[in-house]
């Protein structure tokens, strides 16, 4: 059995066609009716039951077609991993990320990536989103984990790696938590609280207002933890996503009620995230540690 061979039988199995199924492979009908034959006489058994112009499959067709993609993921990793053992140069990786970035995807990603590769460091350095970019620029950090605030560079890689629905997080105790969902102009007298040092607080206030249409009055905290025991004694209220109410959730904060904000028309107001690394500087750790990051993210969004 090649692995080849079983990338085919879940083409053909998704596509319920060998016509498609060879499209999307860029190999000839014929050829992967071939590769589907000699899956079954290698394996001894038959894996699809053919009627005419269409097929079902058999019990062991089934079970195959279960079990063949995790099989598949796992022949990647061990390539992948294999590459990055061999090039005994990369010994440590840097990751920047946002600061006021709640999360916990960076940190499981970082554990996943550690078990596959004990070997290579992974250092984290946070920032606002110029500061990352300038590390990112001076070398200073391998790979940036951002939302997009400017438009996109060629002389990046800008991986996308999910759209989330921006969110506020209020105390349960605040009027606004007992609706379904919050719009700007609920928000207006209410006040804002912001992740910045003081060095930053005007940019960051600057965007929040200029770009998100946020008309409250902002205060600010040091640390994320600091921002969410302010939304806690009901001193304002917090966005996020929901990238971070799973994080507070998991984090066991009970008092803190998150709302989905809606913009014009009750439509509900995204954040997309990505991230960003120079081409030239890309090495299998890069990669690999950009697909961790991705499945522990999907995770949080099951």
């Amino acid at each position: 059995m090649l692995l080849k061979q079983l990338d085919y039988f879940i083409k053909v199995v998704e596509y319920r066609s060998f016509t498609k199924a060879a499209a999307a492979a860029y190999i000839s009908q014929s050829a992967i009716s071939q590769q589907i034959q000699a899956l079954e006489n290698s394996l001894g058994v038959q894996l699809l039951e053919r009627h005419n112009r269409s097929f079902s499959l058999t019990s062991a067709g089934e079970y195959l077609y279960r079990h063949a993609p995790d099989l598949l993921e796992s022949a990647a990793q061990l390539e992948a991993a294999t590459t990055i053992v061999g090039q005994r140069q990369i010994s440590h990786l840097t990751v920047g990320y946002l600061r006021e970035y709640a999360g916990i995807d960076i940190a499981r990603a970082v554990s996943t990536f550690n078990q596959h590769f004990p070997k290579i460091q992974i250092n984290l350095r946070q920032g606002n989103h110029e500061e990352l970019y300038d590390l990112l620029n001076d070398e200073k950090v391998d790979l940036i984990f951002s939302d997009q605030r400017r438009a996109l560079s060629d002389e990046y890689i800008n991986r996308k790696l999910v759209t989330t629905n921006l969110m506020i997080l209020f105390s349960s105790h605040h009027p606004l938590a007992s609706k379904k969902s919050v719009g700007r102009a609920d928000l207006t007298d209410q006040a804002c609280i912001l992740i910045a040092p003081e060095s930053q607080q005007k940019e960051e206030a600057n965007y929040y207002r200029q770009t998100l249409g946020i008309k409250s009055d902002f205060v600010f905290a040091q640390t994320l933890e600091g921002a969410y025991t302010m939304v806690a004694a009901n001193r304002g209220y917090m966005i996020t996503d929901q990238l971070g109410v799973v994080s507070s959730r998991n984090l066991n904060l009970p008092m803190i009620k998150s709302l989905p904000l809606h913009g014009a028309g009750g439509t509900l107001v995204h954040r997309d995230y990505y991230l960003f690394w120079q081409e030239e500087r890309t090495t299998p750790a890069t990669e690999e540690f950009a697909k961790t990051l991705e499945r522990e993210i999907a995770k949080l969004e099951d």
